[in-house]
């Protein structure tokens, strides 16, 4: 007599929540003429969603880093970083959505930014469907370079098509000319072309519109600006607003620093991504 067969199980299907947030952090392997140092700045508001979804959310209060070689100084320091990341599953949908707050920023004693605010939202209406992306709004307050004031307009209209990277390359072919023209440099493409370029595996843009530096004249004098980049003689480059797509991923940087002057070293602040996915089991 053949055995009864165990009957095959009916897959299941899930969503895998993904999303993750960083208030600030930075590494530095040089101080002045002092090298190969490797002063860390653990992650200052760090959450972390659980595929599971949920809700991850982290604080941060009064925090420096001082040094007293080769000089004293206070490398980095902030009155609060909070974030939080939330997975949820109303209706059916399934949302994912991030929001990281930074206040009273100062790096090296050098650059200073009062307030600075991600925030992001991924929709998906159903496990295959890509995500519908939306923003409450994205920007720096009060920044300054020693003596020089700082003003960034953000635009975050590109932000809403990054649900997945072609819905990016067809807003920006569906652009006007002039459209094209007055941001291709927004989104490292020429300004002749209707096809979004890619960066390595990515479309790359920026959500910075416009900065103003307000300064005297010799305070501006070491400062040049090239897009949503700030090169900073003493202090090193200040990248803003970058937006990082490939796939259904995408992942924004407030502020990204590439420290090479009197201090060597890397940072960020106000940093997050999602990228969320269906599965069976």
């Amino acid at each position: 007599m053949n055995p009864t067969p165990t009957p095959t199980p009916t897959p299941v299907q899930r969503y895998m929540f993904s999303g993750q947030a960083t208030g600030a952090s930075a590494r530095f392997n040089r101080l002045d003429e002092t090298k190969n140092l490797n002063h860390i700045i653990p992650t200052l508001g760090a959450s972390v969603l659980p595929e599971t979804g949920g809700v991850s959310t982290h604080k941060v209060e009064n925090y420096r880093f001082d040094v007293s070689e080769p000089r004293q100084r206070c490398l980095l320091s902030l009155k609060r970083a909070e974030t939080t990341v939330e997975g949820r599953d109303p209706d059916g949908r399934f949302e994912t959505e991030l929001t990281v707050e930074v206040e009273q920023l100062e790096v090296v004693e050098k650059l200073h930014i009062d307030f600075l605010r991600l925030h992001l939202l991924a929709v998906r209406n159903n496990i295959s469907e890509d995500a519908t992306v939306s923003t409450t709004g994205n920007r720096i307050d009060g920044m300054r370079l020693g003596n020089v004031q700082v003003k960034v307009e953000f635009d975050d209209e590109p932000l809403n098509f990054t649900g997945a990277d072609y819905q990016l390359a067809d807003f920006y072919r569906k652009q006007s000319d002039d459209y094209r023209k007055a941001h291709c440099w927004r989104f490292n493409t020429a300004s002749e072309s209707k096809t979004l370029s890619r960066v390595g595996d990515h479309y790359r843009f920026s959500l910075v519109r416009n900065i103003e530096l307000i300064g005297s004249e010799a305070d501006l004098q070491p400062i040049t600006v090239n897009g949503n980049r700030i090169h900073w003689k003493g202090f090193g480059r200040i990248i803003l607003g970058d937006v990082h797509v490939k796939g259904q991923e995408r992942k924004v940087s407030i502020v990204r620093l590439d420290m090479g002057s009197d201090a060597g070293g890397s940072g960020s602040a106000g940093t997050g991504g999602s990228n969320g996915s269906g599965t069976t089991g």
